[in-house]
């Protein structure tokens, strides 16, 4: 997960265990094989004939760890860029860091690549905009992707063999954000995240207390939540794809079984409907509007760029109705949501797809939940009527 510590509030198959190799093979091939099973009724291939507006929702790329726990062998470890950064290509780690700054440029060009029809050759901010929470590694993800999306021709270079043009990105100061990390004061949000911990303790209390005992013994940090054991698996997870050897306790806990109780971290954040009213609703909202206005406005946006986390994918994705499933996004990681024309240009289709991650090229079609297909546009507003905030502030007040 990336977002602060609170309480309250696919991957790598390197050389150090089969075992864990195997279960994160396993959990991609389930994950992959989910989003398939919503494909019946979608086609994978873009009509740009169509294509009025595109939207994408990316998480960053490879980074640091935002975190360690008190008994960490590597607590006074040396990361490039710190803590949470987004990592980068080093001559002297080009063997062992997974290169997050490129892997956003090579998202950027494979959008370039796949939309550059409807999005354009040159940024123009009538046609494009582009938001990112304050977290550093988003704001850098969105500009690295940006730097390959809009690559400049010699004759637009404003220096002379510099292929690099400056692209506006909008981050969300993040104690205001009500639309990406959703980190503004909202007192109903947390009382009904409380209320999702409870529930998971009811569910799972019992079954889990020896685990985190032995957690806490091991770590030498109070472990007492999903979310507790979620930061924790990705410090390892980092750890480990960064080749550093891991403590032998490790061998028990950092396994397929983690992995799952971090899939169910991110998914207790949309647990019930208020919780995706006020999570993933205002975004899809935000998305809903501005395809609205492809019909009410004279210069609408052919496109829009979010870079956030993978919890805000999930959040989106629950909000959506895929709540059967649990996901954990991987590095640039994409869901985008696609505008047509259909029916002679009388209606207009929204469709979604999936991109794993920067390691693939191929989109999983979704069909989204409870709108029939073709999935039109204002069928799409009524199924998503009850996640949809009227007055987000006012909601918020308990």
């Amino acid at each position: 997960m990336d977002r602060a510590r609170g309480r309250t509030s696919m991957g790598n198959c390197r050389s150090r265990k089969l075992g864990i190799c195997v279960s994160v093979v396993a959990l991609g091939i389930f994950i992959a094989c989910t989003l398939l099973a919503y494909t019946a009724f979608a086609s994978p291939v873009t009509n740009h004939a169509t294509l009025q507006q595109v939207v994408f929702l990316f998480r960053h790329g490879d980074r640091t760890p935002t975190e360690t726990y008190p008994k960490d062998p590597y607590i006074n470890y040396t990361w490039p860029g710190g803590w949470g950064a987004l990592t980068k290509v080093c001559a002297q780690y080009s063997d062992t860091v997974e290169k997050g700054m490129l892997q956003l440029y090579n998202l950027g060009q494979w959008i370039r690549s796949e939309y550059g029809t409807i999005i354009g050759n040159k940024f123009e901010s009538a046609t494009t905009l582009v938001h990112s929470t304050d977290a550093d590694r988003c704001i850098m993800s969105a500009q690295a992707l940006l730097a390959r999306l809009f690559l400049p021709n010699p004759e637009d270079m404003f220096i002379p063999g510099l292929e690099w043009t400056p692209v506006p990105v909008h981050a969300i100061p993040r104690n205001l954000d009500k639309l990406l990390a959703v980190k503004a004061p909202c007192p109903r949000l947390a009382e009904a995240l409380k209320q999702a911990y409870i529930n998971e303790e009811k569910r799972s209390g019992a079954k889990m207390a020896d685990y985190y005992k032995e957690l806490t013994s091991h770590t030498g940090q109070n472990m007492t939540t999903i979310t507790d054991v979620e930061f924790l698996y990705n410090t390892l997870e980092i750890e480990e794809q960064h080749d550093l050897k891991l403590p032998t306790w490790t061998q028990k806990f950092y396994n397929n079984e983690m992995r799952e109780i971090a899939t169910r971290s991110l998914a207790i954040f949309t647990e019930s409907t208020t919780q995706k009213r006020l999570l993933g609703g205002p975004l899809l909202k935000e998305i809903l509007h501005g395809m609205e206005e492809t019909r009410t406005s004279s210069t609408p946006k052919r496109s829009y760029f979010y870079s956030a986390h993978d919890i805000t994918i999930v959040n989106v994705l629950r909000t959506m109705g895929f709540t059967n499933e649990l996901f954990k996004p991987d590095y640039g990681a994409m869901l985008i949501f696609e505008l047509h024309l259909v029916n002679n240009g009388a209606d207009q289709e929204v469709k979604a797809l999936y991109l794993n991650s920067t390691e693939t090229s191929t989109t999983h079609p979704m069909k989204i939940p409870n709108c029939a297909s073709p999935c039109l546009l204002q069928n799409l507003k009524q199924v998503w009527r009850k996640v949809i905030p009227n007055d987000w502030d006012a909601e918020c007040k308990m």
